[in-house]
């Protein structure tokens, strides 16, 4: 996977985004994109670790898949973020971080289903979608 082409059509596809991380299927960083401007609310100490626990909770929701099927994402809300965790392929996991305070004013307004949609179609690998 091209982790830097990947990501940068994540961040362009909504000014929502804080982040986009990709990292393994152990929660270790591989790659990483922060919009310009946009401060970190954790530490990369806090990060790391946050990421390792969402990876082995990615690990155990594995497990039933053969019940339930694959997962396709999982999302946290908080107060100041929502993130948002999607398979990429056997060996990955992409987290995507977007503002809970919308910074678009248009009258789609992006969103997390919109985001969700966004980043689903551009790990299709499906040209046609965006």
């Amino acid at each position: 996977m091209e982790f830097d082409a990947v990501m940068k059509r994540i961040m362009d596809s909504d000014d929502n985004i804080r982040n986009c991380i990709v990292a393994d299927t152990e929660g270790e960083i591989k790659a990483s994109m922060h919009r310009d401007g946009v401060r970190n609310y954790l530490s990369e100490e806090e990060t790391a670790a946050s990421l390792k626990r969402a990876a082995s909770s990615w690990k155990a929701r594995k497990q039933l898949s053969p019940k339930i099927g694959r997962g396709q994402y999982a999302v946290a809300a908080f107060e100041k973020l929502t993130r948002m965790t999607f398979p990429a392929g056997e060996n990955h996991l992409v987290f995507v971080s977007m503002a809970s305070n919308p910074v678009r004013d248009d009258i789609y307004q992006g969103g997390r289903e919109d985001v969700i949609e966004h980043v689903l179609n551009i790990l299709s690998g499906d040209p046609t979608k965006n």
